[in-house]
């Protein structure tokens, strides 16, 4: 038969879409408790990811030549990608709309200079050198490659357990608890889809319909409120 009959097309299987482990915000709020307790690295990593949505990979990736202070913004421009065998490697975004920018606040750039300093302390112990732009934010002590995005997966489920946390949340959970909060707070979709960096605006109301549901019960209220009914 000939294979370019339509009998022989395949077609990818739509199924039912999962729902996403996005915390809520007294949720993130007692995570944030938690993660304080842990060492500056942890700390810093994981509010890094709850604070711009970035992916786990990216945020191993990230040097310190990506910040820039004075605009509180990190260029987002590489992902740390780990292999079979173990091994790691950065590599560019596969999207245009991966290599982006995101934002900091005043508090969050007060964390990143504390563990900036802390880093150049031990990169002087270690390396006996200055800390450099080149150098990863996030690597071992005397070693000039970034940690392992599974290093951090372990890391985040083994501080919920002795915090006694939501244990179903996990680290890229935190990327969509970002927008979801943005979104219960009023960002407009086109906003929040650039900051995680989803391809299409279409994809962010797929994915965060509660925090839409929010904001459209919220409309409701004051609507009915403004009509007295």
């Amino acid at each position: 038969m000939d294979r370019t009959d339509a009998s022989w097309r395949t077609y990818r299987y739509v199924g039912r879409k999962t729902e996403k482990k996005i915390a809520d915000a007294e949720t993130v709020g007692k995570i944030i408790s938690a993660l304080e307790d842990e060492s500056i690295k942890y700390e810093t990593y994981f509010k890094l990811v709850i604070a711009t949505g970035m992916r786990r990979g990216e945020c191993c990736a990230l040097q310190w030549g990506d910040i820039n202070w004075e605009r509180r913004s990190i260029h987002i421009r590489r992902n740390a990608m780990e292999v079979t065998d173990g091994e790691l490697f950065t590599k560019a975004p596969k999207t245009v709309s991966g290599d982006r920018y995101v934002y900091l606040s005043l508090e969050m750039k007060s964390l990143l200079k504390e563990y900036r300093q802390e880093c150049a302390c031990e990169t002087e112990t270690y390396d006996g050198r200055e800390l450099e732009n080149e150098d990863f934010l996030f690597c071992r002590k005397g070693c000039r490659f970034p940690m392992t995005p599974s290093t951090f997966t372990w890391q985040f489920k083994l501080t919920l357990k002795k915090h006694g946390q939501l244990e179903y949340q996990n680290v890229h959970s935190l990327r969509h608890t970002n927008a979801s909060l943005l979104i219960a707070n009023g960002t407009d979709v086109a906003t929040v889809a650039g900051l995680p960096s989803h391809s299409q605006p279409s994809t962010t109301p797929d994915i965060y319909t509660l925090a839409f549901d929010k904001n459209k019960q919220a409309a409701s209220r004051v609507l009915q409120e403004s009509l007295e009914i």
